[in-house]
């Protein structure tokens, strides 16, 4: 009795183990780069980049963004 518990034991650790080493390798990354003639590009899940005329708007989770245009002068 006791050496099959032990045996089922270890067999859901390296179960779970696996799950852990295949979901972290599967994780969605986050990245931002910045291009000077292309502007900037931001690639994170759950984000949202609305621009206008007047305003740009950066929502992600825990985020919210407006950035005024800037105004040139004539």
């Amino acid at each position: 009795m006791q050496r099959s518990t032990l045996i089922i034991v270890l067999a859901a650790f390296l179960v779970l183990g696996g799950a852990i080493i295949v979901a972290q390798t599967n994780a969605p990354s986050t990245s931002v780069s910045s291009e000077r003639e292309s502007g900037t590009r931001i690639d994170a899940p759950g984000t949202r980049v609305e621009t206008e005329s007047e305003k740009t708007r950066i929502q992600a989770p825990g985020v919210d963004i407006t950035v005024p245009r800037e105004k040139t002068s004539p």
